[in-house]
């Protein structure tokens, strides 16, 4: 494996961009996932990991020196390998993931059939969202008929079916996937590599839960999905109105 320009040439997986792990990860499995963010990149989809036994080292150390980082043997590999090992080693409490999908699918599956009712979602023929605006626009005949503020939580590319959080999307615009960046902090708190992840393998059914957490954090009123020709978009809807009087002529 070979690095250059902060690329690495990988075996197994070809040229991706370079990322770092301890040694202890790179053949362990339940050891601990320990992240550490760059104030510089904070939408690093592969930030610097070491295990619970190097998070020890570097708590009695303080810092990252000679000592600690001894310790970590820091090893070099791609995005791919990085991402196996560090759903091999993640540990968390299933059990409180499960709970917040639980709650959050409970809290918006009446609020979205309310939304689809209210706004004759499914009769309309033509949607159009807007990042500048974060505005999603229903349209009839050539008429802008309803208009809702949106959110993104994240996108599902179908040839690499993965889900990855709006945050850390760089051709999303700010002002659609700033809500998503909170998903991330609550996900930091609780432990949950789901939220906190960038990237991950998914189904449909993992992007609707996640899709379903973020709506619940801002009481939001339904959920929606766009396609295109490499994907699907996820976001969360926090209002919405009739551009005309209200119905479909």
């Amino acid at each position: 494996m070979n690095e250059s320009d902060n690329k690495v040439e990988c075996d197994i997986h070809g040229k991706t961009d370079a990322t770092f792990l301890c040694a202890h990860l790179v053949k362990g499995e339940k050891l601990g996932f320990n992240l550490g963010y760059d104030p510089e990149n904070p939408n690093n989809l592969w930030p610097d990991a070491w295990c619970d036994e190097c998070e020890k080292v570097l708590d009695t150390e303080d810092e990252w020196n000679d000592q600690s980082e001894k310790f970590a043997d820091i090893k070099l590999l791609c995005v791919q390998c990085y991402e196996d090992i560090r759903d091999r080693n993640w540990v968390q409490g299933d059990s409180i993931f499960h709970e917040l999908v639980k709650t959050s699918i409970s809290f918006i599956e009446p609020r979205h059939k309310e939304f689809l009712t209210k706004y004759q979602i499914d009769s309309h023929e033509r949607w159009d969202w807007y990042q500048e605006t974060a505005k999603l626009v229903f349209s009839h005949n050539g008429e802008p008929q309803v208009e809702a503020d949106i959110h993104f939580s994240g996108t599902y590319p179908t040839k690499s079916e993965t889900w990855m959080w709006a945050w850390a999307n760089e051709n999303l615009d700010e002002k659609v996937k700033t809500s998503a960046r909170e998903i991330k902090v609550i996900g930091e708190e609780l432990g949950l590599k789901q939220l906190v992840a960038g990237r991950f393998t998914t189904t449909e059914v993992d992007d609707w839960e996640m899709t379903s957490i973020l709506a619940k954090h801002l009481n939001a009123i339904g959920v929606y999905r766009t396609p295109s020709e490499n994907g699907f978009t996820y976001m969360a809807i926090t209002k919405a109105h009739w551009v005309n009087n209200g119905s479909i002529a």
